[in-house]
This record gives C-alpha cells, sequence and structure tokens, in this order.
C-alpha cells in the first residue's frame, strides 16, 4: 500500500472538525481514492474520526475502504463501553450520530473534548497529551469507560502515555490511524474487496464545477 496524498495541490479545509468541513473535504477524498486504486493500491484508510466522505468512497472503489472511525469505534467496543477522547466537545453529536449508524450507541458512554484544536495538537504535544490523559480518566472514572479511542487521527502516538497513565494495558487505548492501518494491511493479506451488493457504484452522470478533479471527474464519466 502506498501513501497516496492529495499530490495534485491541495483543494479543502485544513482540518475537519464539522460537517461544513467534511463536505468541503468529500470531494478531495474522493479523488484521492479514485487516484489511489488507478494507481494500483490495494487499500484506502480515511485518515479522519468523522469518516468524512466513508460510503461515497467505498461506492466508488472495489479496494477496500477502512474508515478511522468506524473501525476505531468498533476496536474500541470489543472491550465493552467506551469512550471517545476528541479534540473539541462541540463535535459530541457527530461521534453520537456515527456511534448510531454504527450500531454502537449503547456501547458509547460519553465524549470528552480537549478543549485543542486539530491544527494545535502537534504544536502543543506535552499540553495536548496532558489534556487527553485527563478526559480519559474522567471517562474511566465517572462514566464508565473499559476503553478509549482518540476522536482524531492526529493524536498519533498518544496512546502509551494516556494507557500508562491509567494503568491499562495500551490495547485498550485506541490510537485509531494505527488500528485502521493495521486492518487496511489485513483486508489486503485475504485478498478483500469492497462489497458492491451493499456499496453499489454511482450512475454516470453529467456534474457541473469539479474539472479539477480529474479521478472523480473520470469516474462519473465526463471528459
Amino acid at each position: 500500500m502506498q501513501n497516496h496524498g492529495n499530490d495534485a495541490g491541495i483543494r479543502g479545509p485544513a482540518s475537519v472538525e464539522s460537517s461544513l468541513d467534511k463536505m468541503l473535504a468529500a470531494p478531495g477524498i474522493d479523488d484521492t481514492a479514485c487516484r489511489a486504486q488507478s494507481d494500483g493500491c490495494d487499500a484506502v484508510v480515511n485518515n479522519c474520526m468523522l469518516d468524512p466522505a466513508l460510503e461515497a468512497t467505498r461506492k466508488a472503489l472495489t479496494i477496500p475502504v477502512i474508515g478511522a472511525g468506524e473501525a476505531g469505534m468498533k476496536a474500541a467496543a470489543k472491550f465493552g463501553k467506551f469512550s471517545v477522547v476528541t479534540v473539541l466537545q462541540r463535535q459530541e453529536p457527530a461521534f453520537l450520530r456515527l456511534a448510531r449508524q454504527y450500531e454502537l450507541s449503547e456501547d458509547l458512554v460519553s465524549v470528552q473534548g480537549i478543549g485543542i484544536s486539530v491544527l494545535d495538537i502537534e504544536r502543543t504535544r506535552t499540553t495536548s497529551i496532558k489534556a487527553t490523559i485527563r478526559g480519559a480518566q474522567t471517562s474511566s472514572d465517572n462514566d464508565g469507560a473499559k476503553a478509549i479511542v482518540f476522536g482524531c487521527t492526529g493524536m498519533l502516538g498518544y496512546a502509551k502515555p494516556t494507557a500508562k497513565a491509567l494503568g491499562w494495558p495500551v490495547e485498550r487505548v485506541i490510537d485509531p490511524l494505527m488500528n485502521a492501518i493495521e486492518i487496511a494491511c489485513q483486508a489486503v493479506r485475504v485478498a478483500e474487496k469492497t462489497e458492491k451488493c451493499a456499496h453499489p457504484s454511482p450512475d454516470r452522470k453529467a456534474v457541473v464545477g469539479f474539472e479539477s478533479w480529474a479521478a472523480l471527474n473520470d469516474l462519473m464519466g465526463l471528459r
């Protein structure tokens, strides 16, 4: 598998923290995923816990498409009740909606925001890790969470210090990006494909204004 970033130019929001951000990011995500498949990639990981354009990308591709949010929440739910520790508290409704969508509402006990934006978590890494640990401790002590999944893939590397502070096995603190990559690798090893009965390809039709997304235009049959 390759790291297939948006090397044709950046189009979309600097971060994804809201429904509007998800909408603005969606065309670029689908276009990049289509190019990845055309270039011979064996799987795609959607590197955002809010899973923008996840269903649309699965309809567009035949290779596996792993959503960090879906995979991360399901991994946490294997341990029982779990919490999402994320960047901003205003994301709580979005994670509650995702939990309903993935049939995990009974397992998700809380969403804890650490009050630091996506664009700031790396710049303030030490502070962000401390805030993440506080959120996880609250989830464990007050909400009865038996596992934590981070609500932002930018929290890469936060699992070990968080688990150590909680006195938990590190497996109960889900680093969503690494978890999604592992699942993608497993899918490739067994030659998994996207089930097109569940995610049928789109009908081709005229779409105006997406000429800069060449792969997406090709998918829709535009020239």
